[in-house]
């Protein structure tokens, strides 16, 4: 690798005109990208170019939208709209810590429609996101090396040539199950980013980025096809000014493995995202695709990166089970079944109950079987 800063490359044009309605609310307190001081390196480089970039409205926006199914506001019944140069001009400083990025909330939609992706993709639905931060970059070994240091963390669980803790410092930490890379996150005063939240991230919002960085091949853009780990940033950035969302290592996320639109409240797997350096098919980069497997687990292709609420952020559905976290909600589902529709909890004809007994409706989880 040169030891230079890697090229990073011009967003592309606009290929469509949509502003993001932004409630009055939201306008009076916005929260958008943090700017940096002159700090010298190619990774502070980089992030104060994505700032710069988002406070000048500059947005790449490829990718198929999924067309709305309802939802759809009449113009004198819409709130204003703000552009996104708008809310950069008063965003708060401190809305994130140094390093990590700030990630507009706002509602999409998450998954593949009918005849894309895998069935665990599927059905698509409506959700919103709350305003959070995320590490511009996995995890690195170094980072992790220093948490076990100060006893927050202990040490990762495997020892092979693959495994990066005490080799090489500048590469994602991995070969660390479900568990290390919690107490990771926690001891930095973060957490794991939900299912939901790591979408939203590497698609871009509503962006819905194929990849992260966009539609183009994966070649000269990720870490992938390779034999280990790159160093973090090789590659420029994606959406919302992250580095290696998709490619280099799988990320683990906060959730239990469970089937569309709603997070299990538990089970035996946990989710990760994100594709890692030994992929050889494109589709294991998707930004939709879902992967899981026991939280006990690890491998030389599995880190993570952290996540928290941004400061001041509102969460849409209320709070979280656990602090610090918004509790998950569904606005709307992409039901297979022409006569269903979406009544609140689950896809079903008009006259069903909300959940089908002996399941109950839990908040934040949808119909639970007791």
């Amino acid at each position: 690798m040169s030891p230079e800063c890697p090229l990073t490359r011009d967003p592309p044009a606009r290929t469509r005109s949509k502003a993001r309605r932004v409630s009055a609310a939201r306008v009076a307190a916005p929260l958008l990208l943090v700017g940096l001081g002159p700090t010298p390196g190619c990774r502070d480089r980089d992030r104060a170019e994505a700032n710069a970039a988002a406070q000048t409205g500059v947005a790449a926006l490829t990718g198929d939208a999924p067309r709305p199914l309802v939802r759809e506001a009449s113009d004198a019944s819409a709130p204003p709209v703000v552009r996104v140069s708008e809310l950069a001009r008063a965003a708060a400083p401190d809305a994130c810590p140094p390093t990590m990025m700030f990630v507009p909330g706002g509602e999409f939609w998450m998954g593949s429609a009918r005849g894309r992706g895998g069935h665990a993709e599927r059905p698509r639905f409506l959700t919103q996101i709350a305003d959070f931060c995320l590490d511009s970059y996995e995890v690195t070994s170094s980072s992790y090396e220093a948490c076990v240091r100060s006893g927050a963390c202990s040490q990762p669980r495997g020892a092979q040539s693959r495994c990066n803790y005490g080799r090489r410092e500048d590469h994602p930490i991995n070969c660390v199950d479900w568990g290390q890379a919690d107490a990771y996150c926690k001891a930095q005063g973060s957490r794991l980013p939900t299912e939901a939240e790591w979408e939203y991230a590497a698609r871009g919002g509503d962006r819905y980025l194929p990849f992260s960085w966009g539609s183009e091949p994966p070649d000269g853009r990720t870490c992938w096809k390779a034999n280990r780990s790159c160093p973090v940033g090789s590659f420029g950035t994606g959406a919302f000014g992250l580095h290696d969302m998709s490619g280099n290592v799988w990320e683990w996320t906060a959730d239990w493995f469970g089937d569309y639109p709603w997070p299990a409240p538990g089970g035996s797997t946990k989710v990760f995202r994100g594709g890692g350096f030994n992929g050889q098919s494109e589709r294991w980069l998707g930004a939709t695709l879902r992967n899981r497997t026991d939280p006990a687990r690890w491998g030389s292709y599995l880190g993570f990166r952290c996540a928290r609420l941004a400061k001041e952020a509102l969460c849409p559905f209320g709070a979280g089970d656990e602090p610090g976290r918004c509790r998950h909600g569904v606005l709307d589902v992409e039901c297979s079944g022409a006569a269903e529709r979406f009544n609140g909890q689950r896809c079903a004809t008009a006259d069903a109950p909300a959940c089908e007994p002996p399941s109950v409706a839990v908040a934040g989880h949808g119909c639970v079987r007791r």
